[in-house]
């Protein structure tokens, strides 16, 4: 008979008043005022051009005056009309290879000055006689023009120009005032501060009075198991795994992306996106940004900052080992279960979670609200089911895949109810408040110092712009997995998603026939999570692949339940006495009843088999593949799937298997004919589980074990790995360290060998410096040039420079050559409008070079020209940029450049960079940051600027294009003039105007 609840009215009552105050401060919290610069720059033609590149785009406000003395053009008795620019707030002769942006022009010809803003025509002023000022007012309410303070035209609506700076083709008489858009650049106020303390207090306070409760009606209970502490070989070998692949594992897609961010923080002063969508905010998904960001200061390696998402993988590691097993079933306490866990563990770690992406933390996160709803329906506490509640409101804060935190609630729904419904001691008001208020307390990490207008804003430009996908998509997302040749399909993701997915349909059908040692409750309410968890997934906005990391610590414990599962010899049970109360909370639900062995179930065995054969043969078809430098030197099966003697071994295993279920479904069939009952495989014939984990083997040895080989091959260049070993030495500058430039490409320019005449040449821009060159067009050979030591000895290669594109049928061939005798010759294709290196190493015996042409095929367009074949005079790129150096640092490497200092978008502007460091030529996904399409925060400094392009050269492999390097150079001085700052505090609501992405949102 169950005792009586006892009930006090003390915690119950103090459960209700601190939730409620929690609620209440959190939800003030959004609203709360915050502080804010009011930046303000003023200018007058006097000055010369001017650099104010605005981000967003356009100002606040902005005022613009002319003196119409200025403004009148004369152009003499019977000469043509006249007309100069009295003011332009975009370059009057911008880069023709820069994306436009559209400002405020003010165009005087004769008497009347024409007015266009934002690429509308807003008319043409007539000036009055004598001495007046015409007059620019424009804010997100309307734009007007006035003469001597007179109204004359108005536009209602938002036409605010768009500002990279100030020119004028006169010296006098042109002033502008503006206001930039710090509307994301706020920071957190004395009343906000107050609430956030209000709210931390009231939730402790409600948790402290919520064991109170607790411990009123249930007996105590252990909160770790015993000799949790106590270290295990399975450890050791997780440990040694974690680590190793720390030092020598792939970088993630996005790396770079949050590296980029997160380095910007301390410039920017909030957690803007510095890559595109304006800058916005990532609020509310944003908190693990501040914790990479102080770890960031201590190093911005990329050996010390992948070091937290191995510190994540050893504390899921703890959470699957010590808690979530035991949980799961008796099954536990074999030998062989930690050892599964550990390479079940590893199949989701290692494709997916060494990196900067929040992948990492989600995954933790959801196992241990999954940990927090379980210990709640075995101990009948409410505390745990409260401390759940927080913690997926916080994995909530990381990312919108967080909200898969709380499918543990919803797939242990009915236990959970049952368990609210039994706790009549505490009401159901005060139980309600509790469940509100520990989820609500995450919006504290949500907008920390942030407004909810700002928040919003950010919303809405990122809605805007786009470059997600809706949730009725999804299967783009699966589709990516099963894409050959791409790092989305790779065979370590394929491994990990598809066999769980087999795992986890496995467990739901043997938990209905044979047992095996599972604690049937939890081990349901796991895979419900898990399924439940990838449908969270349509709520991401982007498809890749790489967001199957967020269920890497629900997957293994899928993935452990399936090889148990599917075990042909089902674990003894040495003891089905039910547990103590001090363990109350680890394994209910498990059946007392003999396991039944798989063996004895053909069909089921059968089945298991055939869906392992199809299944597995997906897997190996995938290329082990990784993004970005991760797949510099071709780590093996990189570029075809796995195979033995040239058939892959995809194909192998299918037809293997195939033959072999069809055998035995054969041989059962023989059997039976014959009157035989019971039939069961033999036991020769390998079962599921043992098959699976050398698929599982196979598959992460080579994943990790093709790393080791190119770290160990390729020592002397750039992997992952000789960066962590450079700084464990002391030199930290990744990639930077092991780059050279070309700073002069003339300078290279091979000496004619003797005796060749010289031809014909034209010059070739080979990236904003001109040299020597020809026509690929007609037939023709250049002179015989001769090759430097370095490129005969191997050490350096010959560099073609295109431009242009060939015709069908043209031939540009390099011909290497010993004297005047060709030995070997390559040919080169242009297909490029722009300047594009082709580097050739020379064979070992050549020792002159030269270019031929056959290109009898005239088309309409001009000609592609090469230049004539040169050696590259190089200068270590740590004496180019020296560390600390600012630099726009693209996203795809910024990663590999952590001595480098981001270029700052300070207070409602964008920095003036001199330099830029940009991902290989091939790799056009970059131009994001310089378009305004795109809200790329450099793309009104780009305006402003010419792209000069300096080859680098890779130390140990100088024909690979490893990063490119940039130098922007400013046509005439620019003056920069001081903002005026000083700060105000704004309401949690209040915003002024929308920020305008050109080309999207509407004008006027």
């Amino acid at each position: 008979m169950t005792p009586p609840l006892r009930t006090s009215r003390g915690p119950r009552h103090a459960v209700f008043v601190l939730g409620l105050i929690t609620v209440l401060a959190a939800v003030a919290f959004p609203f709360a005022p915050v502080h804010q610069p009011d930046v303000r720059y003023s200018w007058t033609a006097s000055d010369g051009p001017a650099a104010i590149p605005l981000m967003p785009y356009q100002p606040v406000d902005l005022t613009a005056t002319a003196s119409c003395a200025v403004a009148r053009v004369d152009g003499g008795p019977g000469g043509p009309p006249v007309s100069r620019e009295l003011l332009s707030t975009v370059p009057l002769r911008p880069d023709a290879t820069a994306e436009p942006l559209y400002g405020l022009r003010l165009t005087a010809s004769g008497d009347e000055v024409r007015v266009m803003s934002a690429g509308v025509d807003l008319g043409a002023v007539p000036l009055p006689r004598g001495a007046c000022t015409l007059t620019v007012h424009s804010d997100p309410e309307r734009t007007e023009v006035l003469v001597d303070d007179t109204p004359v035209l108005t536009r209602t609506g938002d036409v605010r120009p768009d500002v990279a700076g100030a020119f004028s083709d006169v010296q006098t008489g042109v002033t502008l005032s503006l206001r930039t858009d710090t509307r994301f650049q706020t920071t957190i106020s004395a009343i906000k501060t107050a609430l956030a303390v209000v709210c931390v207090l009231g939730l402790l306070g409600m948790l402290v009075a919520l064991r109170r409760a607790d411990r009123a009606v249930t007996p105590p209970v252990r909160l770790l198991p015993r000799r949790w502490w106590r270290p295990r070989p399975v450890d050791g070998a997780v440990v040694a795994l974690l680590g190793v692949w720390w030092l020598v594992g792939a970088i993630t897609v996005d790396d770079g992306y949050i590296a980029g961010i997160v380095r910007s923080i301390g410039s920017n002063g909030f957690i803007g996106n510095v890559y595109r969508w304006l800058n916005a905010p990532e609020a509310p998904f944003s908190w693990f940004y501040d914790v990479y960001y102080a770890w960031s200061l201590i190093s911005p390696s990329t050996l010390w900052m992948r070091l937290p998402s191995v510190l994540l993988g050893l504390l899921c590691w703890w959470l699957l080992s010590r808690l979530v097993l035991p949980r799961l079933g008796r099954f536990a306490a074999g030998r062989a279960a930690p050892w599964l866990a550990a390479l079940a563990l590893a199949t989701w770690w290692v494709p997916l979670n060494l990196g900067l992406r929040p992948e990492p933390w989600v995954a933790v996160g959801t196992l241990a609200v999954f940990l927090a709803v379980e210990r709640a329906v075995a101990c009948r506490r409410i505390t745990p089911l409260v401390v759940g509640l927080l913690l997926a409101g916080v994995t909530t804060a990381v990312t919108p895949a967080g909200l898969m935190a709380f499918t543990p609630f919803l797939a242990g729904a009915l236990p959970v109810l049952r368990l609210l419904r039994a706790r009549r001691d505490l009401h159901v008001l005060p139980v309600l408040t509790a469940i509100v208020a520990a989820p609500a307390a995450a919006v504290l990490l949500m907008v920390t110092d942030q407004s909810l207008a700002g928040m919003l804003e950010a919303t809405r430009v990122r809605t805007l712009i786009g470059g997600g996908m809706p949730w009725y998509q999804e299967y783009e997302r699966y589709s990516a997995l099963l894409a050959p040749g791409s790092f989305e399909g790779s065979i370590g993701r394929r491994a990990a998603v598809l066999l769980t997915l087999l795992a986890a349909a496995g467990v739901l059908w043997a938990l209905r026939g044979s047992r095996t040692g599972i604690a049937t409750g939890p081990a349901r309410r796991l895979v419900l999570g898990f399924l439940l968890s990838l449908a969270t997934l349509t709520a991401s906005p982007t498809k890749w692949t790489q967001h199957f990391g967020d269920l890497a610590g629900y997957g293994a414990a899928v993935l452990v339940l399936g090889m148990v599962a599917w075990s042909a010899a089902a674990p003894r049970q040495a003891n089905v006495e039910r547990p103590s109360a001090a363990q109350a909370w680890v394994p209910r639900g498990l059946l007392v009843q003999r396991p039944v062995s798989l063996r004895e179930q053909p069909h089921r065995m059968l089945t298991a088999l055939g869906a392992v054969t199809v299944v597995g043969a997906l897997v190996l078809a995938g290329y082990n593949i990784w993004p970005y430098a991760s797949n510099w030197f071709t780590p093996s099966f990189s570029t075809t799937p796995p195979q033995l003697a040239n058939i892959p071994v995809a194909t192998i295993a299918l037809i293997a298997g195939g033959v072999g279920v069809g055998v035995l479904i054969v041989r059962s069939a023989w059997l039976r004919a014959g009157g035989a009952t019971g039939v069961a495989v033999p036991r020769w014939v390998p079962g599921p589980t043992p098959l699976v984990a050398l698929l599982l083997v196979v598959v992460l040895a080579l994943q990790v074990l093709s790393f080791v080989r190119v770290a160990v091959a390729h020592r002397d260049s750039y992997t992952l790995a000789s960066d962590s070993i450079a700084t464990l030495r002391g030199e930290p500058c990744g990639l930077q360290r092991l780059l050279s430039v070309e700073t002069d490409p003339v300078d290279g320019l091979l000496p004619i060998a003797a005796g060749s005449p010289t031809g014909r040449t034209l010059p070739v821009d080979v990236g904003r410096s001109t040299m020597p060159g020809i026509a690929v067009a007609g037939r023709m050979t250049t002179a015989w040039f001769r090759l430097d030591p370095q490129q005969r000895a191997g050490a350096l290669p010959v560099v073609v420079t295109t431009s242009g594109e060939t015709q069908p049928g043209d031939v540009l061939t390099v011909e290497f050559g010993v004297g005047d005798r060709v030995i070997e010759g390559r040919p080169v294709t242009a297909d490029s409008l722009g300047p594009t290196d082709h580097r050739q190493m020379a064979p070992p015996e050549a020792d002159t070079v030269r270019l031929a042409v056959n290109a009898p095929n005239a088309g309409p367009r001009s000609p592609a020209v090469a230049s004539l074949p040169r050696v590259p005079r190089l200068t270590p790129m740590t004496e180019v940029l020296p560390p600390g150096t600012n630099a726009i640092l693209d996203w795809p490497i910024a990663f590999l450049f952590p001595c480098l200092t981001p270029e700052p978008l300070p207070l409602g502007t964008a920095g003036l960079a001199q330099w830029r460091v940009g991902p290989p030529a091939s790799d056009p996904s970059a131009g994001i940051t310089y378009s305004a399409g795109f809200g790329g925060p450099f793309a009104a400094p780009r305006l402003i600027v010419t792209e000069q392009r300096m080859p680098t050269y890779l130390q140990g492999d100088p024909t690979r294009d490893a990063a490119q390097l940039y130098r922007w150079n400013v046509e005439e001085p620019l003056a920069r003039p001081v903002p005026v700052i000083t700060d105000r505090t704004v309401a949690g609501w209040e915003r002024n105007g929308h920020a305008r992405v050109p080309g999207l949102d509407p004008v006027g």
